[in-house]
């Protein structure tokens, strides 16, 4: 459920046949930035043939927010390999561009595809990442007796309090992995507190 994140861009390049495949990669959070930053690399390459992209927003074993483009290339040569190299590569919030130039010897599709693909692989594994864990907000109701234990029961999982609120009972705002929330909600059991989903 976790995946990695871009901390800072990436650029490779890849020559194949006398064509030029510059491949830049860099974090997004929605489908605007790919396509604006796409837009940018047309501006700073204005004679490239082509500039091919995806992106990729979210969680890319199952994100719904995902594109690509071929830019003139033949259907499913360019976009869709650079677009499977990010699901292969376990990054999400994600776009990769690819600027090509010709260099007078045509590739063939299976050449195409191999040759994107590849471009996409460099500049992914030049990024520098982060792992990115889903967070999700809960509230923990608990005694003043067991404020302590859960409190290391949140530091033990990666939990974070956000606020705490004291009346009757005590109030933990807090931000926790969704991964072990299960096992979060099952240790509070043992305490006498309750976690509830926000």
């Amino acid at each position: 459920m976790s995946y990695f994140e871009p901390v800072s861009g990436s650029q490779a390049e890849l020559i194949v046949k006398k064509s030029r495949f510059i491949s830049f990669a860099r974090k997004v959070t929605e489908r605007n930035q790919a396509l604006t930053y796409a837009e940018e690399l047309k501006k700073r390459y204005p004679d490239s043939r082509h500039i091919c992209w995806g992106y990729m927003i979210g969680d890319p074993s199952n994100s719904t927010n995902a594109g690509c483009n071929d830019d003139g290339e033949p259907s499913g040569t360019a976009g869709k390999p650079i677009l499977t190299q990010i699901n292969y590569s376990n990054v999400g919030n994600v776009v990769v561009c690819v600027v090509r130039y010709f260099g007078g010897i045509r590739l063939g599709a299976g050449g195409l595809v191999r040759a994107y693909r590849e471009s996409a692989n460099l500049a992914l594994a030049a990024l520098k990442v982060s792992e990115f864990v889903p967070q999700q907000e809960c509230v923990i109701t608990t005694t003043f007796e067991h404020e302590n234990a859960v409190r290391q029961t949140l530091l033990n999982m990666n939990g974070e309090v956000i606020q705490c609120h004291y009346g009757r009972f005590v109030e933990l705002h807090v931000v926790l992995p969704i991964p072990h929330l299960d096992e979060v909600e099952s240790t509070l059991k043992s305490y006498q507190s309750h976690l509830k989903r926000l």
